[in-house]
C-alpha cells in the first residue's frame, strides 16, 4: 500500500508541475506577443520572465514566440503585403531593403559581444532609454512627409541598435522615423513591415543554433507559446496603432521606468 500511495502522490505532483509549467509557457507567449510590437522591448521582457520562471529551452521558446508574432504582423498587414508581393518593384520594397541591410550588418558585428556582456544592469539602462525615446515621440510635431530612402536608412540603423538589451525595436524605429520628419502613421506601418525580414532572420538564426543542441521538447507548451504570441501580437498591433494616433506613448514610458526600479530594487 505504501508503494501505491507514493506512486500516486508522485503522479499528482508531476501533474501539478506540468500544469504550472504550461501556465508559464502561456505567460511567455503573452509577454512576447504584447511586447514585440509595443514599445517596451520584447527581448528584454522574454529574458527577464524566462529567468524568473526558470524555464528550460528558452531559446526554442524564443524561436516559436517569434514565429507567432511573425504570423500576427502577416495577418494584420496581409492585404498590404500581398500587394507588395504581387508588384515587387515599388518604393516600399526598396525602402525595406535599405532599412534591413544596416540592421543585419549591426547584428552580425555586435550580436556576440552584446550576448556575452548582457546583465540586468544593461537591461535597466535599455528600458530607461526606451522610456526617453517614447516621450520624445509623443511631443514630436506632426509631419506629413512620406517615408523616403533616408528615413528608411535611419530607421534601419535604429532597428540594429535595438539589439541592445531593453531597447525597444518598435519604439526606437518609430522615434527615428518621426525625427527624420516622416508622417507618424506611415512610420508606424513601415516599422511593422520592417519587423518581418528581421523576425524571419532571427528565427532562422536561432533555429540553426538549436539544431546542434540536444533538447527535450514540450510540444504542448510550444504550441501554447505560438498561439498566444500570435493572438496577443495582433492585439498589440491594434493597441499601438490607436495609442500612436492619440499621442499616448508616455504610458509605456511610465511603465518602463517603474519596471526599471523594480529590477533595480529586487533583482
Amino acid at each position: 500500500m505504501e508503494v501505491i500511495f507514493c506512486l500516486n502522490n508522485n503522479i499528482i505532483i508531476k501533474r501539478k508541475y506540468q500544469v504550472k509549467n504550461l501556465f508559464f509557457y502561456f505567460l511567455i507567449g503573452v509577454v512576447q506577443g504584447l511586447t514585440e510590437f509595443l514599445p517596451v522591448s520584447s527581448s528584454g521582457h522574454v529574458v527577464l520572465f524566462g529567468s524568473l520562471f526558470e524555464l528550460d529551452n528558452l531559446l526554442l521558446i524564443s524561436v516559436v514566440a517569434h514565429v507567432g508574432t511573425l504570423f500576427a504582423v502577416l495577418f494584420c498587414y496581409r492585404k498590404r503585403i500581398w500587394s507588395l508581393v504581387r508588384h515587387p518593384i515599388n518604393k516600399t520594397n526598396l525602402n525595406l531593403i535599405i532599412a534591413t541591410v544596416p540592421t543585419v550588418i549591426i547584428v552580425l558585428l555586435f550580436n556576440a559581444f552584446i550576448e556575452d556582456n548582457f546583465s540586468t544592469k544593461t537591461l535597466i539602462w535599455g528600458f530607461l532609454l526606451s522610456a526617453v525615446l517614447l516621450v520624445i515621440a509623443d511631443f514630436k510635431k506632426e509631419s506629413f512627409k512620406p517615408v523616403n530612402k533616408r528615413t528608411a536608412l535611419y530607421m534601419g540603423l535604429a532597428q540594429g541598435l535595438a539589439l541592445l538589451p531593453g531597447i525597444s525595436r518598435s519604439g526606437s524605429t518609430l522615434v527615428t522615423g518621426l525625427l527624420a520628419g516622416a508622417n507618424k502613421e506611415e512610420v508606424l506601418d513601415f516599422s511593422f513591415l520592417m519587423s518581418i525580414p528581421i523576425i524571419i532572420a532571427s528565427a532562422v538564426y536561432e533555429g540553426f543554433k538549436l539544431m546542434s543542441a540536444q533538447i527535450t521538447i514540450n510540444y504542448l507548451g510550444i504550441f501554447i507559446v505560438m498561439i498566444t504570441s500570435f493572438v496577443f501580437g495582433i492585439l498589440s498591433i491594434k493597441i499601438m496603432l490607436k495609442l500612436v494616433k492619440k499621442n499616448r506613448l508616455y504610458y509605456f514610458a511610465i511603465y518602463l521606468i517603474v519596471l526599471s526600479l523594480i529590477i533595480l530594487l529586487f533583482l
